[in-house]
């Protein structure tokens, strides 16, 4: 197979490439190690698209001059090509911009599913589903089995609407602020509101969850709500009406029944299974995938920043190497790499979380994915009574339903969450222990969950240490973790963005590396 060797990577590159319609990204291994780079984080641009020039900047940047294999998925939405229904990858033409080397079109939800190998080998998973807006040839669903196979089998690809689609739709439909090109971001704002209502039992059981396909929409268009059709209802889409609330939990529940469906419809409990695609981000949902499926792995880029990192699997499965290395995952974006904070520096930022005050970290090397992981965070106390609120208004800016996360260490978490196993990416919401509520009311949501990072001994993240001594200087072994961006911009990437940030919010301390900024008065 063009000369490589059956074992080993020798000097060989190889890159994976997706640049699609949002969310370009890149990965490049090196003699098995990989590099990752999402333009957006480059750009301070949220979804940016980029073009072939992105990929040829990074490749220089990283000092490769020779490409050994490429992988890109496109759909055509750029004109590299596509696979037709049913093909699951295929050997094309070189992409002329990109070189000489042997070169692969992958399939949207296949990159997908193969984007989970940094957190399971994918040569033992026995199914992967993935879910999302669109993929290729009008997927929405999309099942294959022993998807780290060198020919999988694919099981099931339907075309019918995803229940993200259904969530943005209610997005606008209740005028949630979003910037244009973003609407993707809907989704997960609806998520956090679903938890303030009641769900309406008998309206679930009068429904036929495994038929929903094409007449999700019909729930806003079609079918009444009490005794009313809501879209033709006025002002029912606002989240301060009670009958609106009750029904987005209603009909949230009914898409959790839905996907529970087609899990079941190919799966069995004690399955390996991968889930990937947009819809994976929604942590409502996993927890109840993960509850029945203890073998599912679900990565943090599950969304269309991971792709480039299917498209490099499919190169390593077709020519047969070992796996890559994981070392530092998911810790991986091509930013600045700050130096790790000193005893020192910790000990300033627990000073001031103590006494409750917002802390921004930008630490190491920027996360993989759209969730902060403890590398460019903003904490807090959780115990502040008024903390949603306080950062809600004097940081985020942001809908005042929306929960915070929090960043566990392992071994406490089973005292304070109901949740035995590791939670790494924050892609569950776990129910808190109904005792501990009131003492994390912070992020403690308005159902009682909590959107939990737990974090190992082993966690290649300074957050730990960090909350190693949160945990020493006020017996509580967590923070309120969220994301150190501005409302409509991707997580940062660079110093100059925290500066200008704290510069523009009332946000008490921002930590680089070992330099601090402490708002003065």
């Amino acid at each position: 197979m063009w000369g490589f060797p059956d074992r080993g990577y020798g000097t060989m590159n190889l890159l994976g490439v997706y640049i699609g319609l949002h969310d370009s990204n890149v990965a490049l291994s090196v003699d098995g190690r990989v590099r990752y780079a999402k333009s957006e984080r480059l750009t301070g641009i949220k979804h940016h698209r980029s073009a072939l020039s992105f990929v040829r900047e990074m490749c220089e940047r990283w000092g490769v001059t020779r490409l050994d294999g490429i992988a890109f998925s496109d759909g055509d939405r750029n004109g590299l090509g596509a696979c037709k229904l049913g093909e699951l990858w295929k050997k094309v033409s070189p992409v002329a911009e990109l070189g000489s080397a042997p070169t692969y079109c992958v399939d949207h939800h296949y990159a997908h599913i193969l984007s989970t190998w940094p957190v399971a080998d994918t040569a033992e998973l026995e199914l992967g589903f993935a879910i999302d807006g669109r993929g290729d040839n009008e997927a929405r669903k999309t099942v294959i089995a022993r998807p780290g196979a060198r020919n999988p089998e694919l099981v099931h690809h339907n075309a019918t609407r995803s229940f993200g689609r259904l969530l943005e739709r209610i997005g606008e439909l209740m005028k949630l602020s979003a910037t244009p090109g973003n609407e993707s971001d809907l989704a997960g704002k609806v998520m956090g509101a679903q938890a303030y209502g009641e769900v309406d039992q008998d309206f679930v059981r009068s429904v036929d969850v495994e038929a929903l396909g094409e007449r999700l929409y019909d729930f806003t268009d079609k079918v009444p709500w009490r005794g009313r059709v809501p879209i033709e209802t006025p002002d029912f889409f606002q989240f301060d009406n009670p009958s609106f609330r009750d029904w987005l939990s209603t009909v949230h529940a009914l898409l959790a029944a839905h996907t529970q469906a087609h899990f079941a419809r190919f799966a069995r409990p004690d399955m390996a299974i991968a889930y990937a695609g947009g819809c994976a981000q929604n942590v409502v949902i996993n927890q109840e995938l993960f509850l029945r499926y203890p073998r599912l792995v679900v990565p943090p880029h599950g969304y269309d920043g991971g792709l480039s990192l299917g498209c490099l699997e499919l190169l390593r499965i077709q020519l047969g190497l070992p796996r890559f290395s994981t070392e530092g995952f998911p810790y991986w974006q091509e930013d600045d790499c700050e130096d790790a904070p000193t005893e020192s520096t910790i000990a300033q930022a627990v000073e001031l979380l103590a006494q409750g005050k917002i802390v921004g970290w930008f630490q190491g090397r920027g996360e993989v994915g759209p969730r902060a992981l403890g590398n460019r965070s903003i904490f807090m106390d959780p115990r502040q009574h008024d903390g949603k609120d306080r950062l809600n208004f004097r940081v985020k800016h942001r809908e005042t339903w929306r929960p915070y996360g929090a960043t566990v260490l392992l071994e406490r978490t089973p005292e304070w969450f109901d949740l035995a196993e590791e939670s790494r990416y924050m892609l569950r919401s776990v129910p808190t222990r109904p005792e501990r509520q009131r003492e994390i009311p912070a992020i403690v949501h308005q159902d009682g969950t909590c959107r939990v990072q737990t974090v190992g001994r082993d966690a290649p993240t300074s957050a730990r240490r960090l909350v190693e001594r949160f945990q020493q200087h006020t017996g509580l072994p967590m923070l309120l973790n969220t994301s150190l961006n501005a409302g409509g911009s991707p997580i940062f990437a660079t110093r100059a963005q925290c500066r200008d940030f704290f510069a523009a919010v009332d946000m008490d301390a921002l930590f680089m590396g070992n330099e601090v900024l402490v708002r003065q008065g």
